[in-house]
């Protein structure tokens, strides 16, 4: 079996686990609810903060020969067995190299003693919050290659078939479960030969402070468990004070060791090897440096970078990466750098780094056009977003884009400059990442970074960019919508239309789903906005929306034309086309759809679903239906079947299925009344007698439409309920 993004591979073997009370695990895990566990797994599961993930490549590592002394200290303690303590906390400020530690870590004993490993990061949607924690570390237990594979893997499957709702359950409950408790049915003695340590990078980048000190109380009970559990943890993070408060605290006395990373003799020494080894690789790299010695930069611009750096690895990364140029001489970029001079009254706690960020912004032209894009990127994605569309990578350049309105040339000409500091991958559909949390905080406080403050984007800024690029999405499809082209080529405009459909787009998806949702949360509508919301259609819009999820009840345009009918004549056509189409449309059914289907979806589903909340199954997938005004109607060719649905009929119905809905037989004796002309919800005092005549007078009207070759209501009871081919359509 296989899963997009995981590498879950295991392929129907029968395992067989005998833990230490003798449980047996004989799964055959090829079996669906086996496959179904597997992805719900990998899906929940962050697959960014794994050590060895494609979206963190290259990732941050200690340059060879640096770090040595941090480094043996630490693996010292991964590989003992004498060991009591069970969490170890490296500590140090932004950008000293505690990222490159766990990473060191990670890949030094991913074969033997690594378990999982969790990289947060502020700056990754996926991966800056604890809801994916838990699954991300089960994930990498049971992935493909993990030695704890077919150890743990059987049992933590076992847990998730057996509870599939496990994942809304609280985190507290998740890491007892598949953390913890799988532990306890293991022989203890398989261990010896096991990896055992986790490594949670970046605790510090969770955004939500209190879920830090809720995953510290969660690695607190696992190491202190009655349970038998074999897990250490290697934690890195800021000394936060919340955080450095939750480790001083009593219960982590005995099983707490800590380790601080800050500037020292070997921390320079290491800044400089580093430096020496990277201008080395510089000079046989670039033809503009062919003609400097082999000692260039030369030892007082090295010394003087070091001293700057004081520690930090992120100085001395950042700076080669700015140095390392095809669009300047590099040793032009060295001497700005150089000239720079950093007053002794700066109250900046980072203000050489501060000084580099600004000397790299200031080589970008345009700045008007690079901050907005910034600001973009330190925006993180809404709740909605995060959990319905992150598919649709809504930080790639071709997103980018769409929510900015920009050409993609002038944003990848805007951000030529920034690879210093920012990720930028080859392809336009991959999220851009900034490069380290120490930029987004320098970008992100006026204080610090001045005339370039790049500020995240306000809740209503976020909302109307979101929401032109849902309405612009919306539209575009609009141009391909048949019934707006002439007769003559409806055919051909058809298939068009159907093969569009056809291939997944998930962002046309969620702008069905969700625009008029974020409509109703912009307080005050761009220019753009606006003019997005005059081209809106409402006929193709909805089409789309029954393709792919049947139809969206649209007693919420109601909502959406209160709320734009608050903007004046700015969105008088907007309100104008939405009301004419909440009156009522036509409907109109390819040649091959069976007539007692149209009739009861018409009648049943689409009447009731357009102005009800009340929801209903699904009964059609993938139906190709057109959605038409009174000037559509002409187009159509014509043996389409076309049916007129009114929001009229939609209210009666509505308050009709609310008497009867806590009858027994409430639909059943409608359906009497109506087929034999009788009254008997009436005299039941179900019914109002106006309202079943006009029903009476809806579905008479309908059955001589579909069924004209019966005199009265037909008697075949396959009239009265879909068929079984209802779910078989595929256009003309």
């Amino acid at each position: 079996m296989a899963f997009v993004g995981s590498e879950v591979g295991i392929q129907g073997d029968a395992y067989n686990t005998v833990g230490r009370d003798q449980y047996v695990y004989n799964l055959n895990l090829s079996n669906l609810s086996t496959e179904k566990a597997f992805r719900s797994l990998a899906e929940r599961a962050a697959i960014n903060a794994c050590y060895d993930s494609e979206q963190r490549f290259p990732p941050p590592n200690c340059h060879p020969g640096t770090r040595a002394n941090i480094l043996a200290t630490l693996s010292e303690w991964i590989e003992s067995d004498l060991k009591t303590t069970k969490i170890f906390w490296i500590y140090g400020s932004a950008g000293v190299g505690k990222s490159a530690i766990a990473q060191n870590l990670s890949e030094k004993y991913a074969s033997n003693k690594l378990a999982a490993a969790f990289f947060f990061s502020r700056n990754d949607s996926t991966r800056d919050k604890l809801e994916p924690v838990v699954a991300t570390i089960a994930y990498q237990f049971c992935k493909s290659g993990s030695p704890l594979k077919h150890v743990l893997g059987p049992i933590i499957i076992e847990t998730l078939r057996s509870d599939p709702e496990i994942f809304r359950a609280s985190h507290e409950v998740q890491f007892q479960k598949l953390i913890i408790e799988p532990c306890s049915k293991v022989e203890p003695a398989l261990w010896e030969n096991l990896p055992n340590a986790i490594v949670i990078d970046g605790l510090d980048e969770c955004v939500h402070l209190p879920s830090q000190e809720r995953f510290l109380a969660l690695i607190q009970r696992a190491t202190t468990s009655p349970l038998p559990a074999p897990w250490v943890f290697i934690i890195c993070s800021r000394p936060e004070l919340h955080i450095r408060d939750v480790f001083d605290h009593q219960d982590f006395g005995e099983i707490l060791r800590r380790l601080a990373v800050t500037p020292s003799a070997e921390a320079y020494q290491d800044v400089r090897r580093y430096l020496v080894d990277k201008f080395a690789i510089l000079r046989n790299k670039h033809r503009a440096l062919r003609c400097e010695g082999a000692s260039w930069p030369g030892d007082d611009s090295i010394d003087q970078l070091v001293k700057r750096a004081d520690g930090q690895f992120i100085f001395a990364v950042t700076v080669i990466k700015y140095i390392d140029t095809r669009d300047e001489p590099p040793q032009d970029r060295l001497d700005a750098i150089l000239r720079v001079y950093v007053g002794h009254g700066s109250e900046s706690p980072y203000s050489d780094l501060d000084l580099l960020y600004r000397q790299i912004l200031s080589t970008c032209p345009r700045w008007h056009r690079v901050q907005p894009v910034l600001r973009l990127l330190v925006t993180p994605d809404d709740g909605m977003i995060q959990r319905y569309d992150e598919a649709a990578h809504w930080r790639s350049l071709s997103m980018i884009e769409l929510l900015l309105n920009l050409k993609g040339s002038e944003i990848v000409t805007s951000l030529a400059k920034l690879h210093s500091v920012l990720l930028i991958p080859e392809g336009d559909h991959s999220n851009i990442y900034i490069a380290h949390a120490s930029f987004t905080e320098f970008i992100c406080d006026i204080n610090r970074s001045g005339e370039y403050h790049a500020p995240q984007m306000t809740d209503q800024e976020y909302s109307d960019c979101v929401t032109t690029l849902l309405l612009r999405t919306l539209s575009a499809s609009k141009a391909y919508y048949p019934p707006h082209h002439p007769q003559s080529v409806f055919t051909t405009s058809l298939s068009s239309w159907v093969d569009r459909l056809q291939i997944w787009d998930s962002r046309l998806h969620f702008s069905c789903k969700y625009w008029y949702g974020y409509c109703t949360e912009v307080d005050s509508p761009s220019p753009g906005l606006l003019a997005a919301l005059r081209t809106f259609d409402p006929y193709s819009a909805v089409a789309v929306h029954l393709f792919y999820d049947s139809f969206p009840a649209l007693f919420v345009l109601e909502d959406v034309i209160e709320w734009a009918e608050s903007f004046g004549e700015s969105t008088q056509d907007f309100v104008k086309i939405c009301k004419s189409f909440l009156h009522g449309f036509y409907v109109a059914f390819p040649p091959d759809t069976p007539r007692n289907n149209i009739f009861w979806w018409t009648f049943r589903d689409a009447v009731r679903k357009l102005f009800a909340v009340t929801e209903y199954e699904d009964w059609v997938d993938h139906l190709f239906v057109m959605l038409l005004s009174d000037s559509d109607t002409p187009v159509l060719p014509g043996d389409w079947a076309v049916v007129y649905i009114a929001k009229a009929n939609g209210e009666v119905f509505q308050r009709v299925a609310g008497a009867l809905c806590d009858h027994k037989n409430g639909l059943e004796l409608l359906l009497d009344d109506v087929r034999e002309d009788a009254c008997e919800t009436v005299l039941q005092e179900l019914v109002q007698d106006g309202e079943l005549f006009h029903l009476k007078a809806l579905m008479n009207e309908r059955r001589k439409s579909f069924f004209p070759e019966y005199v009265d209501w037909p008697s075949d009871e396959e009239y009265y309920s879909l068929s079984e081919s209802s779910s078989e359509y595929s256009g003309t």
